[in-house]
Parts: C-alpha cells; structure tokens; sequence
C-alpha cells in the first residue's frame, strides 16, 4: 500500500526536481500556512458536506495539463496528455461503489474500494511440462531466458509443476489468466523445442514445436498495449472522492502509483477555517 497524503497530517513538497509545480490557482495541497488556492474554497463550497476534497502536489513528466472544475455538487481535478483526460480526481457528496473491492486505505475514517482492469507491462509466460522429464527441461529454459524481453518489456516466467495432471486442463486454466502458454512434451525436451499457445487466434497453429526464440518473436506480433482503466473510491463523512482512470502505454506504467503520490485529500475544514481568517462567508 503506497502512503497517502493528508494535508493536516502530511505537509507536501512543490517543484521536485523534473515536474511541473502547481501554483495557487489550482486545487493545491500546498499547508494553509502557505494559502489557500480558490480552487479549494470553490471546490468546498460545490459540495459543502464532503470532510475532504481531492487536491494536486505536482504535475508527472508527460502530464501535460491540469485542469480544475467545479459546479453544484461535484468537483475535482483533470489530468490530459494531448488533450486526452487519463485521470481525474472528483469529490462528490456520495458513489456508487456496487461492484467495486474494498482494499484498506490506510486511515480510520476513509475508506477505500476499487474497480480496475489492467494490463501489466510484465508479459507472462506459463511454461506447463507434460512429464517429469520435460518438469527438469523447463526449469534449465528458465534459467537461460533470465532477463528476456519482448518488446522491451520483462518476461515473466512461471512453471506449473502439476505434472501428474492432464495438460488440456492446465492450458486452459493458464489462458484465462491471460497468460502466454509454452507447453514442453517430452519431444521437446529432447529437440529443445516449445508449442506455443495464447489467445490470439492469429497465432494459433503457429507455435507447434518452434524454438524458444522462434516463440518469442511470435510473441511480439500480439503482445497486449499496458492500460489501467477503471475507478477507485474513497467515500467519508459527507462524500465520496472517486480517481478515474484511462490510461494506456507508458502512462500505464506508473499511473497507479503516481496516482498515490501526487494526489491527497485536503480537509474542508482547514480551508473553512483559514477562508473565515481571511474575512470570507461560509
């Protein structure tokens, strides 16, 4: 679980070396001590019940916008690369969380759920031995293909040792966990081959007793784009702040953890309190 950030809690860091810094008029988790943005006085008063509202540290490299919005009952921030919104952080008084997992938010009075598919950028491989002898096989292949890629990305391999079950079964199991399947008969042992299956209809019957580096290149025509999409929430006394995310490619990539660090939660009462300071009605 990455750390979150709450401003009473945790104060933040502007201009870290490489990203883009935020200024006041933005929804800022700068300390009040450093102002109060009028993103956050206009972010409270468009959902007045809410504890807390979403706020932004810092832009990522390839982040190329932020953009805040507000209206009656709902606001947030937008994050676009070419114009195209991958993330968004947006408070509301409450949401619909039906269907979504419930994961620990790391505070007493938050919590957390989340409903997200995603492609890692590690591609799997399940190497599924039909026999003892083919079992040894694999494990040699393994450690020879050490650190191999495929389309610049880190190849993954796990061995399903279940060798005193049928190979159909196993096949199947391994591809609806969308993995890649090198089945190792006792043939291939002796050749030093593989039969490659996947769920591609492209390669199927392509794969049938090819080399290790003839089942990787194969490998290349269809391996699947990075992407992380779908929604986490956090619901609290009086609302719900819910990232969504549509993000492909490298953003993919470290978009679940950006998320984590560059977003927090600002207290509405903090802003409350400095807001009446400052002479203004809430």
């Amino acid at each position: 679980m990455m750390r979150r950030s709450i401003l009473a809690l945790v104060a933040m860091t502007l201009a870290i070396a490489g990203c883009s810094s935020l200024g006041l008029g933005e929804a800022s988790c700068l300390p009040p001590e450093r102002g109060i943005s009028s993103a956050n006085i206009l972010t409270i008063q468009a959902v007045p019940t809410a504890k807390y509202t979403p706020c932004i540290d810092e832009l990522r490299l390839g982040w190329d916008t932020v953009e805040w919005f507000a209206e009656d009952g709902k606001a947030g921030i937008k994050i676009t690369r070419s114009i195209s919104p991958f993330l968004t952080a947006t408070v509301t008084p409450s949401c619909d969380v039906s269907g979504a997992v419930q994961v620990d938010s790391g505070f007493p009075d938050i919590e957390r759920y989340e409903d997200i598919e995603f492609q890692a950028p590690e591609i799997g491989i399940t190497i599924i031995p039909s026999a003892e002898r083919p079992l040894l096989s694999s494990q040699l292949l393994v450690e020879q293909l050490e650190g191999t890629e495929v389309n610049e990305r880190p190849v993954v391999f796990t061995i399903d040792e279940e060798v005193d079950h049928q190979v159909g079964p196993r096949v199947n199991q391994a591809l609806m966990a969308n993995q890649y399947v090198w089945v190792v008969s006792e043939l291939d042992s002796e050749e030093g081959t593989v039969e490659l299956r996947s769920n591609d209809p492209a390669l199927t019957g392509r794969g049938q007793g090819v080399s290790t580096t003839e089942a990787l290149a194969l490998m290349q025509e269809s391996v699947p784009e990075v992407f992380y999409r779908g929604h986490w929430y956090f619901t609290f006394e009086g609302g719900c702040i819910t990232y969504k995310f549509n993000a492909s490619g490298r953003l993919a990539e470290t978009i679940a953890t950006d998320a984590e660090d560059v977003f927090g939660f600002y207290p509405a009462a903090v802003v409350v309190e400095v807001a009446r300071q400052q002479g203004m009605d809430f």
